[in-house]
């Protein structure tokens, strides 16, 4: 493996579902974007086999490299619900010691009063009603998700294994036994291990490079940050232990949240993936939201960064840090990525 100063750097993106066939097909076009990352919570008309049937047909036609994301141990709501009237029920039964908050998407959160198997009773309720598919993290002393892969996961991955798909994400990865489960399904497959508790901090770091052997490791920030406290700082330190583990570690989430919410780039886009270079990360995945409502702009504001720091490393100092930069480096480290 070569130092993660030699690597070349490049953009990931997430598609969106598959009967959205434009967009799919305007991301997977985009010279910006090296590969590809399909959520299978996304909801599809079709069966699972069908579903990746045609989106790999499409990251094929593109010649973009493709990822499967598995939910695994994400807790997500499945069905709709207003809490005043009716619990949320989750994915997956789970145990904790109370107290214990349940954080939903934007920070908003709520205190868990009783926990039944998977259906989970607040106070105060959300202010708007939750929805399906809606990721949340449970913040307990102690937290305890039954199983690891969903019903949905398994389907997936029988269809991965019949079209011969080995690459894909696990979510919420936190012990040996989350990557045999998928493997015992598809052999051979190239696991990328998303990073986002303590649980998979204590994971990784006690397992070491050795001992994630075959595997690739994720930072998926959004979730870790919301999963390592209250102050945003402690990630800093995080960030920097997962890259030393495996230089090929993917950088997730949070990526361009200026263009996310206003629709251009802000100094801090730049300097947030700037700091993320310096830290050693060499491949950047844009989230769902930002893919689904703003990929055009993301892709321009990533022009835009890699234009100025391809010109200081053509003209400035420090040559030697990113040789590899540009157009030509973005196709190519797609072919280099896995496990």
């Amino acid at each position: 493996m070569p130092p993660p100063s030699t690597l070349e750097v490049s953009l990931l993106a997430t598609l969106p579902a598959a009967h959205q066939t434009p967009l799919l097909r305007q991301i997977l076009a985009s010279p910006s974007v090296a590969g590809a990352r399909f959520n299978v919570g996304a909801r599809s008309p079709w069966s699972p086999r069908e579903t990746l049937e045609r989106v790999a047909a499409e990251a094929e036609r593109a010649g973009k490299r493709l990822w499967i994301d598995l939910k695994g141990r994400q807790l997500r709501i499945v069905q709709w619900a207003v809490p005043t009237f009716g619990d949320i029920v989750l994915n997956h039964e789970i145990v904790v010691e109370l107290p214990a908050r349940i954080v939903f998407r934007g920070g908003e959160s709520s205190e868990i009063v009783e926990v039944r198997g998977n259906r989970v009773f607040v106070d105060p309720p959300p202010a708007n009603a939750v929805g399906q598919g809606q990721a949340v993290n449970v913040h307990a002393r102690r937290l305890e998700v039954k199983g690891y892969l969903t019903e949905e996961d398994e389907e997936y991955l029988d269809a991965c294994a019949s079209l011969g798909i080995l690459d894909v994400m696990l979510s919420f990865v936190e012990g040996p036994d989350d990557i045999e489960a998928v493997r015992k399904l598809l052999p051979g497959v190239r696991p990328v291990l998303k990073i986002e508790s303590p649980a998979g901090m204590e994971f990784v770091r006690s397992a070491g490079r050795s001992g994630l052997a075959g595997c690739r490791l994720m930072a998926a920030r959004d979730d870790l940050m919301v999963n390592l406290g209250g102050n945003p700082a402690e990630m800093l330190p995080a960030l920097e232990e997962l890259v030393a583990i495996d230089p090929e570690t993917i950088l997730a989430s949070r990526v361009f949240q200026g263009v996310e919410q206003k629709g251009t780039p802000s100094l801090a886009d730049f300097c947030d993936v700037r700091l993320m270079e310096t830290l050693g990360y060499r491949t950047f995945l844009l989230s769902d939201g930002i893919c689904l409502r703003r990929f055009a702009e993301a892709a321009a504001a990533w022009g835009q960064y890699r234009a100025v720091t391809d010109r200081a490393v053509d003209h400035g100092p420090g040559t030697d840090h990113a040789a590899s930069h540009g157009a030509g480096a973005v196709s190519g480290r797609a072919d280099q990525a896995g496990g």
